[in-house]
């Protein structure tokens, strides 16, 4: 598990919000104040900066209506312009390292290195008794991360730090019994537009992947089944009468119970086109998933995976996460980010909190740091 950055805020951004963390240091860490703001259309696409002025005045504003101690922010990205790779190096001193793998990269890195900002870690032999190391290597596109930086910057705060979103679920979600586990563990943190995926091995990352698709997809796929516009199809996808993976059987009895005898309870015919429009959407993802998986059993001294741990915006969606796990044929949970920290000072009450503690997985993570 990670250590406590010193009052850094963990600040995630994306389409649907912003979601930002502060940790108390020490202690185990409490929780010390939680934000969270809308945004509107068009201040982030697609993972990226999509209108600056419109972010800047929308990050200055969710600010100055919380409390949160200091400037300092860690941000999360996730996009298509982030590049993750796992390479094997032979035993070598740092320095040497550093050479090979800079000339290494240009043939796994799908972008002029000149315009990128790379980093690496050293992850640890490749396999038992192995001569070679497993690097982990990051690069991303460096007018995409100016562009977020710029923003914050100018909305009055200090960038202290950028993390790729994924690396922030294993600080925040990958259950701490799952550490010395002898399987792999899958962290899957479904966000508005984009799908975070981490396969982690003894808490290392074994694969890296930002999947398109997310709660927004989700939304688009119960109108499109439903017939029913954005709004209304947003509405119905947190709504807990619509269990995915409920029995067709039951939900008559269920809208039945809801309506109270009243005869204005939820029409079935409804609810079916919505969790048909959901599950039609969830199978999309799983097959997704499943092919990642798939590529993960493809590498060198891959482990099975025993579990898969849900986040994000769309681990609201009641059943969603156990829907998940029988179509991939595995055990599936929520993630229990708070679970992390020694308790909860914060702004937000113990059972808020526990409701939505999935969507701040991220912004926790970013809140902690690596040992």
């Amino acid at each position: 598990m990670g250590r406590f950055r010193s009052q850094a805020v963990g600040m995630d951004i994306d389409r649907g919000a912003i979601k930002a963390v502060q940790i108390t240091p020490g202690g185990g860490g409490a929780l010390q104040h939680v934000g969270f703001r809308r945004l509107p259309p068009g201040a982030v696409s697609e993972g990226e900066v999509a209108d600056h002025d419109l972010l800047v005045s929308e990050i200055r504003e969710f600010w100055s209506t919380h409390s949160f101690k200091g400037k300092s922010v860690a941000l999360g990205i996730a996009n298509q312009k982030v590049v993750v790779r796992l390479l094997d190096f032979p035993r070598m001193s740092k320095e040497d390292l550093a050479g090979a793998i800079n000339f290494e990269a240009q043939d796994h890195i799908p972008m002029p290195l000149d315009e990128a900002v790379m980093d690496y870690q050293v992850l640890g032999p490749q396999g038992e008794g192995s001569d070679l190391d497993r690097i982990l290597i990051v690069a991303a596109q460096k007018e995409m991360v100016f562009r977020y930086t710029a923003a914050v910057r100018e909305a009055g705060l200090r960038p202290v730090g950028v993390d790729v979103k994924a690396f922030s679920l294993l600080r925040s979600t990958l259950p701490d019994a799952l550490f010395e586990d002898e399987g792999a563990v899958l962290l899957l943190d479904i966000g508005t537009e984009l799908t975070n995926l981490v396969v982690s091995q003894s808490a290392r990352p074994t694969l890296t992947r930002f999947i398109p698709g997310g709660s927004g997809y989700f939304i688009q796929a119960i109108a499109d089944a439903a017939d029913l516009s954005e709004d209304e199809a947003e509405k119905q996808l947190m709504n807990p009468e619509v269990r995915i993976g409920y029995a067709d059987a039951a939900i008559g009895a269920e809208v039945e119970e809801a309506g109270d005898g009243s005869g204005e309870g939820l029409d079935p015919a409804l609810i079916y086109d919505v969790r048909r429009g959901l599950e039609d959407a969830a199978q999309t993802l799983a097959e997704d998933v499943q092919r990642s998986i798939e590529y993960h059993y493809s590498q060198p001294g891959s482990r099975e995976v025993s579990q898969v741990v849900v986040s994000g915006e769309g681990a609201l969606v009641a059943g969603l996460d156990s829907y998940l796990g029988e179509l991939l044929g595995l055990p599936a949970q929520l993630a229990h980010p708070m679970q992390k920290l020694s308790t909860n000072r914060s702004n937000v009450p113990d059972e808020q909190l526990q409701m939505m503690e999935p969507v701040l997985a991220v912004a926790l993570g970013l809140a902690l740091e690596d040992e």
